[in-house]
């Protein structure tokens, strides 16, 4: 379908007027008409009733007349975004997150700004374990990949702290403890530990356990959890304590208290990384961008 008879089409129906319809679309009269005469045809039906003193649009012209506009902008758009493309100013971004890193503030501001900056890139996002992601970005079928800490040290995986946030703990709101302003891991000695699959020594489940052997504390047991989501409902029915990063509570569910750690250096980081020497040039756009707006420490 021709998109310059479309245009023709669009003129005339906002016009009404064959002159001043062909000089709005740069075109003589008759070649105007013959557009139009072209589609006609093309179509099988009569576009627009015409005599010697006025131009309208015929039934079957007005029920059409919307498509051929969303049509047309279809087509230019698909042009302006070609330019761009070509131009290099046009891009886009595969990105890993894993579940938690949706409770920190500090990544929604981080995303809703870029999108906000760099309309022209488009993002998509999806929920990976650390595995998954970090396999993806070895083979190249991820471009950024959102982590919490710790991190396995890797080579080809290139990586920066977005944030660092407290760690809390979880309980259900009918715990014993659950009205203290904060709690130590000492109080929590006699508590099954709930964990999600995490691998060992990675992730918010790594980070957790490096909290308990630094305090030379082991759990009574560990309940494994498929995710925190999960980790967090089974707080919830009062079978053990789990540990997230700090979020506003109403985050979570409302069955649940969310209690600061006594121990002020309780941190778990969140990490942006990608694949080293990544030819996608929007990844270092995004890393430089995240981290200048909103970085607390240089890349790890």
């Amino acid at each position: 379908m021709d998109y310059r008879k479309l245009r023709s089409f669009l003129a005339l129906a906002d016009t009404l007027h064959f002159a001043r319809a062909a000089a709005a679309v740069n075109l003589t009269q008759p070649a105007l008409s013959q557009h139009i005469q072209a589609l006609e045809q093309q179509w099988g039906v009569k576009l627009f009733a015409r005599d010697k003193r006025k131009v309208s649009l015929t039934r079957e012209g007005a029920l059409l007349l919307g498509e051929v506009q969303q049509t047309v902008q279809r087509v230019e758009h698909l042009q302006d975004t070609i330019k761009q493309v070509a131009a290099g100013r046009r891009g886009m971004l595969r990105i890993g997150y894993v579940g938690t890193s949706m409770l920190e503030p500090a990544l929604v501001k981080i995303i809703r700004a870029f999108r906000r900056d760099f309309p022209q890139i488009a993002l998509q996002p999806v929920e990976y374990s650390v595995n998954q992601q970090l396999s993806l970005l070895e083979s190249g079928d991820l471009d950024i990949g959102i982590l919490r800490g710790p991190l396995p040290e890797r080579r080809q995986i290139s990586r920066q702290i977005l944030h660092q946030t407290s760690l809390c703990a979880v309980l259900a709101d009918d715990h014993a403890l659950a009205q203290e302003a904060c709690i130590s891991l000492a109080d929590l000695a006699a508590e099954p530990l709930i964990l999600q699959e995490d691998p060992e020594g990675i992730g918010l489940g790594g980070a957790v356990l490096n909290l308990y052997a630094a305090a030379r504390q082991i759990p009574t047991s560990v309940l494994r959890a498929r995710d925190v989501a999960t980790a967090v409902d089974l707080a919830a029915l009062g079978l053990g304590v789990t540990f997230i990063p700090h979020a506003p509570e109403r985050f979570l569910r409302q069955d649940v208290a969310l209690l600061p750690l006594a121990q002020q250096d309780v941190t778990t980081a969140l990490y942006l990384c990608w694949k080293t020497g990544a030819a996608n040039p929007e990844i270092r756009r995004f890393a430089g961008y995240a981290q200048s707006h909103y970085g607390e420490e240089p890349a790890a």
